[in-house]
């Protein structure tokens, strides 16, 4: 679209025109008719940007507590492995998914819309089979399609309380909510809170016990839960460029006070030689020949800085820099 103008480019004249839907009917600019679609620009998630590493650094933190929590309440030692978050549409989700499977909405107030905890059937068959003492093999005959019912169910409240307390220890730096219980269903389909063609972030976690049993996925609404999280990633960013100033600072204080250090300084006048015999027969009074050098040697330990001339200054002797010694 021309910016200045206002009006369509003459791509997305052809583009509208490339569409046909009865119901849709408009005039175009060219004066012609045809038949268009309704698009929803905000429907389109490829170049959607959420902040990746704070659902990667909060779906961890959820990961660890609910598995410490599945090991300590249902006592099976799960591994539960964080995989991935990604926009995608709820209707795509639907697809993904057979019934039956346990849907239950979590309040995520004070956000708009409700988050929805989605775990496999045979994550809760093999979970129940386990819990009362079975080998995670099914002995009575049910199958990843039965209903979930009575003693499975009680142990979706298990573990979605264990959930619950996840999420809101986990989300609480960025957000408080309770991610209460608000409903359940075993068919995906029966949700009312999302809209097919609803952008909602999704984040996978994997299930397994030697094997992989399943996943336990967790759907937000992206309108809802990006505004808080690229808020958080903004105060990220500007807590780590002010760390940076500080440690720029510290550096400097650092750099200023090194140059308040004091070091020795030796002028090396001459030199002379004489025999390991004389040095060892040394009596006070014994002269040696001192060979002047045309300039003094200054160093600073065993570094050599500069060589000098020797002149005086008032009452005192001095040295004048004459070269500088590469070190």
């Amino acid at each position: 679209m021309d910016k200045e103008l206002g009006t369509l480019s003459e791509e997305e004249l052809e583009a509208i025109q490339g569409t046909q839907n009865d119901e849709h009917l408009t005039k175009l600019a060219t004066g012609e008719s045809a038949e268009v679609i309704k698009h929803d620009l905000t429907s389109e998630y490829n170049n959607v940007s959420i902040e990746t590493d704070i659902f990667d650094s909060v779906s961890e933190k959820a990961r660890a507590i609910l598995q410490a929590g599945v090991s300590s309440v249902l006592n099976i030692p799960y591994q539960i492995s964080y995989k991935k978050t990604d926009v995608c549409r709820f209707e795509s989700l639907l697809a993904s998914k057979d019934s039956p499977i346990s849907a239950t909405t979590l309040d995520i107030s004070p956000l708009a819309g409700q988050a929805v905890l989605l775990i496999d059937s045979s994550i809760i068959f093999h979970s129940l089979d386990r819990f009362f003492g079975g080998a995670g093999v099914s002995t009575i005959g049910f199958t990843p399609n039965k209903k979930l019912e009575g003693s499975e169910e009680a142990l979706v409240d298990v573990v979605g309380n264990l959930v619950k307390s996840a999420l809101k220890t986990a989300w609480q730096p960025i957000v408080v909510a309770g991610f209460e219980k608000d409903s359940s269903t075993n068919s995906i389909s029966e949700l009312q809170c999302f809209t097919p063609e609803e952008l909602i972030v999704l984040s996978d976690f994997e299930v397994s016990l030697g094997e992989p049993l399943g996943l336990i996925q967790i759907a937000y609404p992206l309108a809802a839960i990006r505004p808080p999280t690229h808020a958080k990633a903004k105060r990220l960013e500007s807590k780590v460029k002010e760390n940076e100033s500080v440690n720029n600072d510290w550096a400097s204080d650092l750099y200023e006070a090194h140059l308040e250090i004091e070091v020795e300084i030796t002028a090396t006048l001459g030199k002379f030689t004489t025999t390991l015999g004389k040095l060892a027969n040394l009596q006070i009074g014994d002269e040696f020949p001192l060979i002047l050098s045309d300039s003094v040697q200054v160093s600073a330990g065993k570094t050599p800085i500069f060589s000098a001339t020797t002149g005086t200054v008032g009452e005192s002797f001095a040295v004048k820099v004459e070269s500088m010694k590469n070190t």
